[in-house]
C-alpha cells in the first residue's frame, strides 16, 4: 500500500515508501539477517513483515512516530529476534 499514509502525533506524515526505506536501512546499517517483505498501514501504526535468513516470516507492529524513534524500535525488535 504505497499510497497509505499514517499521521504522526506531531502532524507530520510518513508514507509506506518512507517507512519501508526506514526498515530496509536499519536492516542494512546494522547487518541484521532479515529481508524486507511488506508493509501496510494500520493507523496509528504500521504492520511490517520481514523474512529471516532461516526463511521464517517475522511480523511486527511499528508505532507511528518520529523517524528516529521508529528506527530505534525496528532495531530493538529485530535484534531481539536474531
Amino acid at each position: 500500500m504505497a499510497a497509505a499514509v499514517c499521521r504522526e502525533n506531531r502532524g507530520t506524515f510518513m508514507n509506506a515508501t518512507e517507512v519501508e526505506r526506514l526498515v530496509r536501512n536499519v536492516i542494512v546499517e546494522h547487518g541484521l539477517p532479515f529481508t524486507f517483505v511488506s508493509i501496510s498501514s494500520a493507523p496509528p501504526r504500521w504492520n511490517v513483515s520481514v523474512r529471516a535468513e532461516t526463511g521464517e516470516v517475522v511480523q511486527f507492529q511499528l508505532p507511528d512516530g518520529r523517524p528516529v524513534d521508529m528506527r530505534m524500535t525496528v532495531h530493538e525488535i529485530l535484534e531481539e529476534r536474531t
